[in-house]
């Protein structure tokens, strides 16, 4: 276990050094000058050179990638261009709701998910599995903006049940009221790949013992083989 943790530890480095680079040159090279947006549409080649100068992009690319290197490792990313307020407290107002909206997606999704897959998977074959593999695959056509839309229109506007937008002072009420719409419309958008995605694990276990006829003529086929491999043996 050890072994396989630092394996992945060591696996880690490289991957988290190749988008270092991608987001460093592609910032540079596609991101467009910071300083013509800052300086404004009425501006002077001095104030967009001191405006670059203050920013640091005015340094060559190797001190500019060891400048971002060192945010990257310190956590510490200054103040933001727009609007002067420092990253990190950006983030820390921006961590609470996410988290609020994302546990309770990721715990009732992969739940539900897991649930609908195995009861599909003992069912397999059967009628029952075809129509929800045909409602899964529906499920994953239809865009997430159209669930967004339907869902807030419905429920928000509609029914009134939710509020489109907004957030309040307790944890129990961000979660019950404000979280709700988006948590109900994370799973209806995650259940569907998340039963496929499940039940093809359970498809493919080598240590199926379930009553359905699938796995029935894979046991049959493998002790008919077996028993011919061993009559060819003698």
């Amino acid at each position: 276990m050890l072994a396989y943790t630092l394996r992945r530890l060591w696996q880690f480095v490289p991957t988290l050094a190749g988008v270092i680079l991608l987001v460093f040159f592609l910032f540079n090279w596609i991101g467009g000058d910071p300083a013509y947006l800052l300086a404004g549409k009425i501006s002077n080649p001095e104030t967009i050179a001191n405006i670059r100068r203050q920013l640091g992009v005015d340094e060559p690319y190797a001190v500019q990638l060891w400048i971002f290197l060192k945010q990257v490792l310190s956590g510490n990313f200054g103040a933001s261009w727009s609007t002067n307020e420092r990253v990190s407290e950006i983030f820390a107002t921006r961590l609470g709701p996410s988290l609020t909206v994302l546990v309770p997606l990721l715990m009732i999704s992969t739940l539900l998910g897991m649930a609908a897959a195995m009861l599909v998977a003992y069912l397999r074959g059967s009628l029952t599995d075809r129509a929800v593999m045909v409602a899964c695959t529906v499920g994953q056509s239809i865009s997430i903006l159209v669930y967004i839309l339907v869902f807030q229109y419905v429920f928000a506007y509609q029914l009134g049940w939710f509020p489109v937008q907004g957030w309040g002072v307790t944890f129990a009420d961000n979660l019950l009221r404000y979280s709700a719409l988006a948590i109900i419309v994370g799973i209806a958008v995650s259940l569907a790949p998340d039963i496929r995605l499940y039940r093809t694990f359970s498809r493919s276990s080598p240590t199926c013992s379930c009553s359905c006829r699938a796995c029935s003529r894979a046991r049959s086929s493998s002790s008919v083989s077996s028993a011919f491999r061993a009559s060819a043996a003698k």
